[in-house]
Protein backbone atom coordinates (compact mmCIF):
# COMPACT_ATOMS: atom_id res chain seq x y z
CA UNK A 1 0.00 0.00 0.00
CA UNK A 2 1.39 3.41 -0.92
CA UNK A 3 0.83 6.71 0.85
CA UNK A 4 -0.07 5.30 4.25
CA UNK A 5 0.25 7.59 7.26
CA UNK A 6 2.02 6.53 10.46
CA UNK A 7 -0.32 7.10 13.39
CA UNK A 8 2.52 7.84 15.80
CA UNK A 9 2.90 11.23 14.15
CA UNK A 10 -0.63 12.43 14.97
CA UNK A 11 -0.49 15.21 17.57
CA UNK A 12 -3.16 16.63 19.91
CA UNK A 13 -2.54 20.22 20.97
CA UNK A 14 -4.15 22.61 23.47
CA UNK A 15 -3.57 26.31 22.83
CA UNK A 16 -0.84 25.44 20.27
CA UNK A 17 1.08 23.33 22.82
CA UNK A 18 1.45 19.57 22.42
CA UNK A 19 -0.30 17.41 25.01
CA UNK A 20 2.63 15.32 26.29
CA UNK A 21 2.48 11.52 26.65
CA UNK A 22 0.21 10.63 23.73
CA UNK A 23 -0.12 7.03 22.62
CA UNK A 24 -3.26 6.12 20.65
CA UNK A 25 -5.79 8.49 19.12
CA UNK A 26 -9.19 7.95 17.51
CA UNK A 27 -11.36 10.45 15.68
CA UNK A 28 -15.08 10.31 14.87
CA UNK A 29 -16.90 12.75 12.60
CA UNK A 30 -20.59 12.95 13.47
CA UNK A 31 -23.55 14.36 11.62
CA UNK A 32 -27.00 13.39 10.41
CA UNK A 33 -28.10 13.32 6.79
CA UNK A 34 -30.97 15.68 6.00
CA UNK A 35 -33.88 13.78 4.51
CA UNK A 36 -35.48 15.56 1.53
CA UNK A 37 -37.53 12.61 0.27
CA UNK A 38 -40.87 13.17 -1.37
CA UNK A 39 -43.47 11.01 -3.08
CA UNK A 40 -41.86 11.42 -6.51
CA UNK A 41 -38.88 9.35 -5.24
CA UNK A 42 -41.18 6.42 -4.52
CA UNK A 43 -39.89 4.23 -1.70
CA UNK A 44 -36.35 5.61 -1.94
CA UNK A 45 -34.85 8.01 0.56
CA UNK A 46 -33.13 11.11 -0.79
CA UNK A 47 -30.69 13.21 1.21
CA UNK A 48 -29.64 16.83 0.80
CA UNK A 49 -26.24 16.86 -0.90
CA UNK A 50 -23.35 18.49 0.94
CA UNK A 51 -25.15 19.15 4.21
CA UNK A 52 -25.32 17.46 7.60
CA UNK A 53 -27.34 18.38 10.70
CA UNK A 54 -25.92 18.03 14.18
CA UNK A 55 -22.27 18.25 13.10
CA UNK A 56 -19.85 17.30 15.83
CA UNK A 57 -16.33 15.96 15.95
CA UNK A 58 -14.92 13.80 18.72
CA UNK A 59 -11.35 12.70 19.07
CA UNK A 60 -9.97 10.68 21.93
CA UNK A 61 -6.42 10.29 23.09
CA UNK A 62 -4.81 7.69 25.28
CA UNK A 63 -2.06 9.45 27.19
CA UNK A 64 0.56 8.21 29.64
CA UNK A 65 -0.07 9.89 33.01
CA UNK A 66 2.60 12.55 33.61
CA UNK A 67 3.31 15.81 35.43
CA UNK A 68 3.46 18.06 32.35
CA UNK A 69 1.51 21.30 32.87
CA UNK A 70 -0.64 20.98 29.72
CA UNK A 71 -1.52 17.35 30.46
CA UNK A 72 -2.54 18.22 34.03
CA UNK A 73 -4.56 21.22 32.74
CA UNK A 74 -6.43 18.94 30.30
CA UNK A 75 -7.16 16.49 33.15
CA UNK A 76 -8.49 19.33 35.30
CA UNK A 77 -10.59 20.68 32.44
CA UNK A 78 -12.18 17.24 31.99
CA UNK A 79 -13.36 17.29 35.62
CA UNK A 80 -14.92 20.74 35.20
CA UNK A 81 -16.14 20.60 31.58
CA UNK A 82 -13.93 23.56 30.67
CA UNK A 83 -13.73 24.30 26.96
CA UNK A 84 -10.49 25.21 25.23
CA UNK A 85 -8.86 25.62 21.84
CA UNK A 86 -7.67 22.22 20.65
CA UNK A 87 -6.34 20.80 17.43
CA UNK A 88 -5.42 17.42 16.06
CA UNK A 89 -2.83 17.36 13.31
CA UNK A 90 -1.75 14.62 10.94
CA UNK A 91 1.69 14.27 9.33
CA UNK A 92 0.29 14.94 5.83
CA UNK A 93 -0.72 18.49 6.81
CA UNK A 94 -4.37 17.79 7.64
CA UNK A 95 -5.45 19.61 10.79
CA UNK A 96 -8.75 20.03 12.60
CA UNK A 97 -9.09 22.77 15.18
CA UNK A 98 -11.73 24.54 17.19
CA UNK A 99 -13.34 24.73 20.60
CA UNK A 100 -13.45 21.34 22.32
CA UNK A 101 -14.40 20.11 25.77
CA UNK A 102 -12.33 17.31 27.34
CA UNK A 103 -14.78 14.76 28.68
CA UNK A 104 -15.08 11.12 29.69
CA UNK A 105 -11.72 10.84 31.44
CA UNK A 106 -10.87 7.21 32.09
CA UNK A 107 -7.68 6.09 33.84
CA UNK A 108 -6.17 2.65 33.40
CA UNK A 109 -4.08 1.74 36.44
CA UNK A 110 -2.47 -1.63 35.83
CA UNK A 111 -0.26 -3.26 38.45
CA UNK A 112 3.39 -2.68 37.52
CA UNK A 113 2.58 -0.76 34.32
CA UNK A 114 2.38 2.88 33.34
CA UNK A 115 -0.86 4.65 34.22
CA UNK A 116 -2.68 5.81 31.11
CA UNK A 117 -5.65 8.10 30.66
CA UNK A 118 -8.17 8.16 27.84
CA UNK A 119 -9.83 11.53 27.29
CA UNK A 120 -12.51 12.42 24.73
CA UNK A 121 -12.37 15.86 23.13
CA UNK A 122 -15.87 16.88 21.96
CA UNK A 123 -16.37 19.84 19.63
CA UNK A 124 -18.53 22.78 20.66
CA UNK A 125 -19.59 24.98 17.77
CA UNK A 126 -17.88 25.23 14.43
CA UNK A 127 -14.52 23.60 13.83
CA UNK A 128 -12.19 24.06 10.88
CA UNK A 129 -10.43 21.46 8.79
CA UNK A 130 -7.29 22.13 6.82
CA UNK A 131 -7.04 19.63 3.98
CA UNK A 132 -3.93 17.45 3.57
CA UNK A 133 -1.06 19.03 1.69
CA UNK A 134 0.09 15.83 0.02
Amino acid sequence: MAGEINGTSVVIMKDSTEVVGQMDTTMTVGGTLIDISNKSAGDFIQSLDGELAGKQLTFAGTIIYNDDTIYQTVRGDSFLGTQGQYSISFPNGEEISGTFTPNGLSDSIGHGTAISSTINFISSGEYTRTAPTS
